[in-house]
């Protein structure tokens, strides 16, 4: 198992969904901007659409984003292309397409590391995770990929198609859509993650002290987008920091 982005300035900083605070989350434009800004990490969310490709988009109902009702695992990259995702976010805006995670590794390549989430229901193996490796390796980004999930039988799938060759987290909070059973890291047992990525407000001197210090896992939070905030969690030992407005922390970079 390689080391989590080993070299690269600390602490760790990613654009949350991009830079999502000016630009339509996950959109081309968000990325680009993270790397026109300086933010050297962007954090986004992959699935598996109905034609095979891997796109880039959080939600799995298009309602929030897109105003359609249906679900990107139901369509193909052909329908998902012709969407606007941008307007919902400002009307300068409109025309913004939902890219796939291919073009993301082409047009920025090593201009940013990233942390790919993987967004599967269930249990089932939908051939997310090994696509998902695939694609990582043919654009040489092992070094430059962290992949994560609220599904810890999704982490656990990528560990085995991988290898465990690069570093993988659970994600978790406390909110009521997530199983109880999952809502404070215990997903790590079945996915056998090697990082932590809880939600900024569960992140306290007794957790840093039993799972970073004590267990050596390194944790990342979300999703923080108040400097006082920030520094407090860097403070008490977090690796990086996932924001809409990343700017805010590239100061505290070393």
């Amino acid at each position: 198992m390689k080391p989590l982005f080993a070299g690269v300035p600390r602490p760790l900083l990613f654009g949350h969904r991009g830079y999502s605070s000016v630009a339509p989350e996950n959109t081309m434009e968000a990325f680009d901007l993270c790397v026109g800004r300086g933010i050297p990490g962007a954090e986004l969310d992959v699935h598996l659409c109905k034609s095979g490709e891997l796109v880039i988009i959080h939600d799995h109902e298009l309602q929030r984003l897109a105003g359609i009702d249906a679900v990107v695992e139901d369509l193909t990259y052909a329908e998902l292309r012709q969407l606007d995702v941008g307007s919902h976010k400002d009307p300068r805006f409109a025309g913004a397409r939902i890219p796939l995670l291919s073009e993301l590794f082409s047009r920025h390549g090593r201009s940013l590391y990233y942390d790919v989430e993987l967004k599967v229901r269930g249990t089932k193996d939908t051939g997310i995770a090994r696509k998902t490796w695939e694609l990582i390796r043919s654009h040489g980004l092992e070094d430059r990929c962290l992949v994560s999930s609220f599904n810890p039988f999704a982490i656990r799938r990528f560990n085995a198609v991988s290898h465990n060759a690069i570093p993988t987290a659970v994600i978790y909070c406390e909110d009521e859509e997530v199983p109880r059973i999952l809502q404070h890291g215990w997903g790590r047992h079945i996915a056998r993650a090697t990082v932590l990525k809880p939600e900024w407000i569960q992140v306290n001197g007794p957790m840093m002290n039993r799972f970073s210090r004590r267990k050596g896992y390194p944790v990342l939070v979300w999703t923080v987008d108040e400097k006082e905030k920030g520094l407090k969690l860097l403070e008490q030992g977090v690796e990086g920091l996932i924001s809409n407005d990343p700017s805010l922390f590239l100061a505290d970079q070393r």
